[in-house]
């Protein structure tokens, strides 16, 4: 008898071959559809259900167990709640809407995959950053068709920013809180484990502007204009590659402008006053530098030459 992971390839790939892959109602920045899922031969058990990737990520978890918000402390670990792919194993998911490079997203990132990593606590239960925690294993590619495949190089599918359910809560709360994060916003990518390490949760929160964290992406880095297609791969040798566990998938969201400073939906004189103003090297994290456009560090003529680029309305 076909097992349930090759039928669910099977048919992804039956569907793809005939032009007609399986498709759910709704438009939404998330993945849709599973195309395919080889679970690999050392899965953490009980996580096979690779329809948890759908929809958007996590933000509360251990209902019935230990229930807590996610955190960048507390990632999600319920078997409804991630997937894992065991050595030789893969997961292939469809968006409904392709997901496109927009030059207004921000920081350039077009698509996000959020894990289960977190930053270790040297001072449980209070939430300081001391390090990381989770896999860096396993391979992350995209594809316009379901059939041409580029890999992303250096990219980690489970990298250093840990998925944030909410703006307001603590590392461990045990109740949702009331503000939620931005799953379609990416974190700087500038921002490097040195800039979180001895951070408390506040501080993880206020660097995370408002985004819910996540792997970033640029689809043009392989050359595509807009992808459809993910494919997670975990190629490594069951007997010392661990399983790699993934919660969801996202299409980022445009900013009105890259460089629209104060966000009014225009790049002009007024954003160029505050770059102006703040020229020269960022403060010290976790303080925000808006004026900071490319990202590096310091508002300089990089910053200026980029405004000026990109002057009048996002397109």
């Amino acid at each position: 008898m076909i097992n349930r992971r090759l039928a669910l390839c099977v048919a992804g790939a039956v569907a793809l071959a005939l032009g007609n892959s399986p498709a759910q109602a709704g438009d939404d920045p998330f993945a849709d559809v599973v195309i395919c899922y080889d679970e690999g031969s050392n899965p953490a058990p009980g996580y096979t259900d690779p329809d948890t990737t759908l929809g958007p990520p996590e933000r509360f978890t251990g209902e019935g167990v230990f229930p807590g918000v996610v955190s960048a402390f507390n990632p999600p670990f319920g078997v409804d709640e991630i997937v894992s792919i065991g050595a030789g194993g893969h997961l292939i998911v469809q968006f409904n809407t392709p997901v496109t490079d927009d030059p207004c997203n921000p920081f350039g990132i077009d698509l996000l995959v959020f894990g289960n990593t977190a930053f270790s606590d040297i001072a449980f239960p209070n939430g300081v950053v001391g390090g990381t925690l989770g896999n860096d294993g396993g391979a992350v590619e995209i594809s316009s068709d379901g059939m041409t495949w580029f890999l992303i190089e250096g990219v980690k599918r489970d990298g250093l920013f840990p998925t944030i359910g909410y703006l307001d809560a603590g590392p461990y709360d045990p109740k949702p809180g009331l503000v939620l994060s931005d799953f379609t916003r990416p974190v700087d990518p500038a921002l490097t484990l040195n800039d979180f390490m001895g951070l408390n949760n506040d501080q993880v929160v206020q660097l995370y502007a408002g985004s819910g964290g996540g792997v970033g992406i640029d689809i043009a880095s392989v050359g595509l204009e807009a992808i459809s297609y993910v494919r997670i791969s975990n190629p490594g040798d069951p007997a010392t590659t661990p399983a790699i566990e993934i919660d969801a998938f996202s299409d980022v969201a445009p900013d009105v402008n890259p460089a629209d400073i104060n966000m009014d939906g225009t790049v002009g004189i007024l954003d160029l006053l505050l770059l102006l103003a703040a020229w020269g090297p960022c403060p010290d994290p976790p303080q925000p530098c808006p004026a900071d456009v490319d990202g590096n560090g310091t508002v300089g003529i990089l910053d200026l030459l980029t405004l000026l680029a990109n002057w009048g309305p996002c397109p």
